[in-house]
Parts: C-alpha cells; sequence; structure tokens
C-alpha cells in the first residue's frame, strides 16, 4: 500500500489466494491509481495456475533432457555462426570439459581438438562457410593427457533474421571406439589361426608350385653345361639356357615370399596396393588345387589397375577362401563345366567390388545369412570358421560381404570395401 500511495502504482507479485474449502491459487496481483484522482484506481489478479503447470512441466522435461544426455553422453549446441555465438547444453560441456560459465568460442573449440586432428576442424569450417550439413568425428584432448573420440552433427539453418546458424549434437564414443580396436585384436588374432587352417590345405600344392621351378632350374643347368661343353660351345643357347634359370629362380622366390606372408602373424598393415594384381597372385597360387578339382577360372577384371589401400595379405585371404570354396561347391557337378568367375569391378560411394560365381550346388535362401556365422558350414569336413574370419576381415576394412543365388546353378560371394580405406578406416566424414 505505502508503494502504491508513494507511486501510483504496485509492481506485479506473486502470491497465494486461499479458497474457502482451504485450497491454495498461485495468483499475480498488481495497482495502479487513476491520474488525478489519488482515492481511485484499478487493480488486477492473474490466476497463475496453468502458468504454473506450464513451468514445472517444462523443468521437468528439461531435467529429463539433462539426464537423458547424461546417459547417452550426447550434448547439444547451438551456434550463430554470423555472430559467432554457441549455446552449449550442460552435458557439451562436460565432454568438452570446460566450466559452464566459460564463454565458448571457436578458439577454445579448438585447443581441445587433437593436434592430428586440427587439419579436419579446419575442413569443417569450410563446410560451414558453404552452408553444408556436419557430420564427422574427431578427437579431443583434455588438458590431462586424455583422449576422447567425438561423433559431431550438424544441421545448417537460418533464423528470422537470416543469419547463418547450426543446430546439433556432440557424443562422447570413446568406449565404442576402444571396444572396436579390442574386438579388432582379437579378430586379428581368429583371422591368423584361419588362415594356418585354410592354408593347410594348400601346402602341398605351393609346395608341388616351389618344386616345379627349381627342377626347371636344374634342368636348365644340365643344359647350359652340355651345350658349353660342345665343340665349339653354344654361347647362343647357353644364354637362353641361363635366362631361362633366372625366371624359374625369380618365380620359386616369389612362390615363398607370397607363403611367408600368408602364414606371417601380423596386425592389418594398409598399403597400396592393384586389387587386379592381388586377385590374379591367388588364383595363380591356387592353380594346382583348381586343377586338382578340374575347375576353371575366368577373370573379367576392367582396363589397367584398380589402385585402393588395404591390407594385401588379409584381403588375399579373403579371396583365397571364395575361391576355394567356390571350387569345393562344384566337386560333385559332373553335367555342367567347373567354371568359377572372379568379377573386380568399381562400385558407387568410392567403392570396389570384389564376386566370386561359382556353378556349383548352391546354397538354400534361408542359409545364405547364416554362411557368415562362426562354426556353420555346409561341407562334412568343415570348421565354419573360413567365411566367419572373411567377414570379420571385410568389416575390418569397413566393408561388406554378402551371398546371392545366382539366376542359374551355384552361388555368388561379393565384398565391397572402400578405395581408400585408410582415410575411410579413421572414420572422419563430413557430409557433401
Amino acid at each position: 500500500m505505502d508503494e502504491l500511495l508513494a507511486t501510483g502504482s504496485t509492481r506485479p507479485f506473486e502470491t497465494e489466494y486461499v479458497k474457502k474449502d482451504g485450497g491454495r491459487v498461485p495468483v499475480l496481483v498488481g495497482a495502479a491509481l487513476l491520474d488525478g484522482k489519488p482515492n481511485e484506481g484499478v487493480a488486477f489478479v492473474l490466476d497463475l495456475t496453468e502458468s504454473k503447470a506450464a513451468q514445472l512441466k517444462l523443468r521437468r522435461h528439461e531435467a529429463f533432457l539433462t539426464q537423458a544426455q547424461r546417459l547417452s553422453l550426447t550434448g547439444s549446441f547451438g551456434w550463430n555462426v554470423t555472430d559467432d555465438e554457441h549455446f552449449w547444453s550442460e552435458e557439451t560441456f562436460r565432454i568438452f570439459e570446460y566450466d559452464p560459465s566459460t564463454p565458448v568460442t571457436i578458439q577454445r573449440i579448438r585447443e581441445r581438438v587433437h593436434p592430428e586432428d586440427v587439419p579436419l576442424m579446419d575442413q569443417a569450417r569450410a563446410h560451414v562457410a558453404d552452408g553444408r550439413d556436419l557430420d564427422f568425428e574427431c578427437r579431443l584432448l583434455m588438458p590431462a593427457g586424455a583422449v576422447k573420440n567425438v561423433h559431431i552433427v550438424g544441421r545448417g539453418m537460418q533464423d528470422k533474421a537470416g543469419r547463418h546458424e547450426y543446430i546439433g549434437a556432440v557424443q562422447d564414443v570413446t568406449k565404442q571406439r576402444t571396444s572396436e580396436e579390442a574386438l579388432g585384436t582379437v579378430r586379428s588374432e581368429l583371422a591368423h589361426v584361419a588362415r594356418l587352417t585354410t592354408l593347410g590345405a594348400l601346402t602341398a600344392s605351393i609346395a608341388h608350385e616351389v618344386r616345379q621351378p627349381l627342377s626347371g632350374v636344374i634342368t636348365n643347368a644340365g643344359t647350359c653345361l652340355r651345350v658349353l661343353a660342345m665343340d665349339p660351345p653354344d654361347i647362343e643357347g647357353a644364354q637362353e639356357t641361363a635366362r631361362r634359370i633366372m625366371r624359374d629362380g625369380h618365380r620359386a622366390s616369389e612362390v615363398i615370399t607370397r607363403l611367408r606372408a600368408m602364414f606371417g602373424k601380423k596386425d592389418v598393415a594398409l598399403e597400396n596396393m592393384d586389387l587386379n594384381e592381388a586377385a590374379r597372385e591367388v588364383v595363380k597360387l591356387s592353380l594346382n588345387e583348381l586343377k586338382r578339382h578340374q575347375a576353371v577360372v575366368r577373370m573379367e577384371f576392367g582396363d589397367g589397375a584398380l589402385p585402393i589401400t588395404g591390407d594385401r595379405v588379409q584381403l588375399q585371404q579373403v579371396i583365397l577362401n571364395l575361391l576355394l570354396n567356390a571350387s569345393d561347391s562344384m566337386a560333385e557337378v559332373v553335367d555342367r563345366p567347373r567354371e568359377i568367375v572372379i568379377t573386380v569391378e568399381r562400385a558407387e560411394d568410392d567403392r570396389v567390388r570384389l564376386s566370386v560365381k561359382d556353378v556349383g550346388v548352391g546354397v538354400a535362401a534361408g542359409d545364405l545369412n547364416k554362411l557368415f556365422e562362426p562354426f556353420y558350414t555346409t561341407k562334412r569336413d568343415g570348421m565354419g570358421m573360413g567365411l566367419s574370419v572373411s567377414r570379420s576381415i571385410i568389416e575390418r576394412h569397413h566393408g561388406q560381404i554378402w551371398a546371392a543365388q545366382n539366376d542359374g546353378p551355384g552361388s555368388t560371394v561379393s565384398f565391397s570395401i572402400p578405395i581408400d580405406v585408410a582415410n575411410y578406416g579413421r572414420r572422419y566424414f563430413i557430409n557433401t
């Protein structure tokens, strides 16, 4: 009342109105005197019941959202690019390990990005300048030295004033990446064991491949001695024989080198390679085994090389496994030629696809997906590990492997991997 008499009005204030039944109603009360009439005025009483209920509901939703973000390790953010204003949720501050009172700037975000991933952030900012959406992963380096993997997504838009802004989310995926690395190590061990098992059946064939060039070396050496002992010596014949000795020696060396690499226990070692040439090497290596099964291989490759990055040994193991499976599936075929077709081609989204097609007994439609499960096999004496390990290798190259029935007899098993596994493997993407 004193405020009303002194100033002519009161500031609105909240209080409670007690009803006759004892119930309480939240209200907003205010009053003002009429100009020139000190004894007359107006007042209002506004029922705040619905407003208070809405505020309570909003606070509950905010609490649920905050808890959900904490549980999922996902924070949200808004970014007014034009004015460089940043709006972070509590969880976003926690992920970046900044105090919520800290003003957010591009420079402070950059300070948290791992030095090796700063170029990625610069690339992201270039996409922001074009208004494109963001979807990428990078590492954060915390002050104490800990490293976090975060997945950032953002959608660009314009506000009513035409200013460029983003709304998005940041998820801490460190645990997932750590688990994937541990799983990759286990798969590598399994792949090593499976290589030994799969290649065991080819040992005799490979030994024969080595014996052939060595036998050629011995035979040609004897021929060389004979032509040199002639009177006069046949120098031209001796030179030609020496060239054949060198050819056979190189061939034996290549067989041994490839054998040691396939049996060697190695982690994934990415290298630049020609997938066409890698497939040809596998065919050449298994040629004797294929002949024993009366299987003929036809290779359908594009012109020239098909350069990719990948682990040559592991990818060749996959090709070898698919090739031998195709040969085994035709072991009982007698009414048609036992032909295997290997196709290597570029696919969509910067990927390459390799397919091995046979004309064997085929696979039932319901069993196509089971082929890649551990210990599932269609062979009487099979272990059911070859295709399972092949799937692990292909997935480690961030690819896919699948089987399909042919229109005619037999089935086709294919895999596709990115051309540039080295960059794909780090999972650093920005949508275009």
